[in-house]
């Protein structure tokens, strides 16, 4: 379920969206509330004629080209706006199918927005039907009307069309809001790499980083230090196990909070993370392949472990994503990316399996060090449930990644979001299988294609 969080919607609600009782929708009644740039009230619903169709999607485009908002169906208004009586409207799946349909055939882009009913009684077919639309990055979101497109916004608590001229300034936003998140990557990254240890053969890391399409709101304050590590300390964040990773620091720098894997102040070793108050964040996994590194003599190699980054890069998106939409009240989707750091240009960086069935004894070199981030998008619910998307997600940038040594895919995931077995070592699949089946996660016991396989009837 994908919900739109405000912090200013819930305290007039009394609650998050995805838990709001009829009592909650019928206190805005007594609490004489008006409609307002994110707030919008109608007494019925909307209606099947095309007139009524295209106000359904003029409403719902007009909160996505704001800041989003919800869309009260069963409160009637004054003549000022504000909520005098709640009649309620009749509650059914068809009737949410109809509206999904109507905003999809009239809305371009289709902004992300869920139906929520709110019965009068559990079960009940009567009750408040809620429209949250989330605040867009691709807006502007334009309405079909007839043989034309129109653009709606709020305007306080009415809505207007915006002009020609604002029309070419919000398509200019929509590339800029592009552009600016990949320069919020880049900040926060090189933030991050500052506080890890450096010079140490066997400290090589996977880079998870993530900045929402919308920014969040989370207010650092010795209570937010104060809960971070009383969530987190002593907890062990890598989702595949076992592992001894585990969270011992936490600490505060300038508008994000800091957290190690290391017991003693100073550079982290092992596992980090920062979480800012916008929702972005980047987390850090040591991926060295320890037992290759201690037998192989020549110090001109690092070994690393595909399982390792993978598990890293599962469990870095999956991290950042509860981060953001969990702590810093985000909604919506998210620039995703994945590096390997460092890049060191004197030694040769092989990639192992371990001692898995398909293990390289050789290993595989890896072909090029131009230090380019595996990038990607996702929706935060996605990520942060933790189920197929967050895998389908992963393997994406996975792959990128293992391509530099030259294989063509991440083996441990499939495109569709499973895992696959046989490309886990043995110690590891208690822990995924468990995982798998509390996440609704497929695991396969397929290989990857191999020449003379038959792809066209595999496929």
């Amino acid at each position: 379920m994908i919900v739109f969080h405000s912090r200013r919607l819930e305290t007039l609600l009394g609650g998050p969206l995805d838990r709001l009782t009829h009592a909650q929708v019928v206190g805005l009644v007594g609490d004489g509330v008006g409609e307002a740039f994110d707030l919008d009230f109608k007494a019925a619903l909307y209606g099947r004629a095309d007139q009524d169709k295209r106000s359904l999607a003029g409403d719902v485009a007009a909160l996505a080209n704001t800041a989003g908002g919800i869309i009260v169906l069963g409160i009637e208004e004054d003549d000022q706006a504000r909520a005098i009586a709640a009649p309620g409207v009749r509650i059914s799946d068809a009737e949410v199918s109809r509206m999904r349909h109507v905003i999809a055939s009239l809305v371009a882009p289709m902004p992300v927005i869920e139906i929520l009913p709110i019965p009068a009684t559990v079960g009940g077919d009567h009750g408040f039907l809620i429209i949250a639309v989330l605040p867009s990055p691709s807006r502007p979101h334009a309405v079909l009307v007839n043989e034309g497109l129109r653009f709606a916004v709020r305007n306080g608590a009415t809505t207007r069309y915006l002009s020609e001229a604002e029309v070419g300034s919000a398509y200019r936003d929509r590339f800029a809001r592009a552009r600016s998140q990949d320069k919020r990557a880049a900040v926060i990254e090189k933030q991050f790499r500052s506080r890890l240890v450096a010079g140490i053969e066997d400290q090589y890391w996977v880079l998870v980083s993530l900045v929402p399409d919308m920014a969040g709101d989370l207010l650092i304050d010795p209570a937010a230090l104060i809960r971070a590590r009383a969530e987190m300390l002593g907890t062990f964040p890598v989702i595949i196990g076992p592992s001894n990773y585990s969270w011992y620091r936490a600490e505060v720098g300038r508008r994000r909070l800091l957290l190690s894997g290391s017991p003693r102040a100073g550079p982290a070793f092992w596992l980090a993370a920062d979480l800012n108050d916008d929702g972005a964040g980047v987390f850090g996994v040591a991926v060295v392949d320890g037992a290759r590194m201690g037998s192989d003599r020549k110090t001109n190699r690092i070994w690393l472990h595909d399982e390792q980054i993978v598990n890293g890069i599962l469990t870095g998106l999956r991290f950042l994503a509860r981060h953001a939409r969990d702590r810093a009240a985000v909604s919506g989707g998210a620039l995703i990316r994945a590096q390997l750091h460092p890049l060191r240009r004197r030694y040769r960086i092989l990639l192992g399996t371990g001692t898995r069935p398909d293990r390289e004894p050789e290993g595989r070199s890896m072909q090029h060090r131009g230090g380019h981030a595996a990038e990607s998008a996702a929706p935060l619910d996605a990520l942060a449930d933790g189920g197929p998307g967050l895998v389908a997600a992963a393997y994406l940038l996975a792959t990128d990644i293992l391509q530099d040594f030259g294989m063509p895919e991440a083996p441990q995931l499939t495109r569709g979001g499973e895992l696959r077995s046989h490309y886990w070592a043995d110690g590891m699949l208690p822990s995924l299988r468990q995982w798998a089946a509390e996440a609704g996660i497929t695991v396969t016991d397929a290989l990857m294609p191999t020449e003379g396989d038959d792809l066209a009837e595999s496929s």
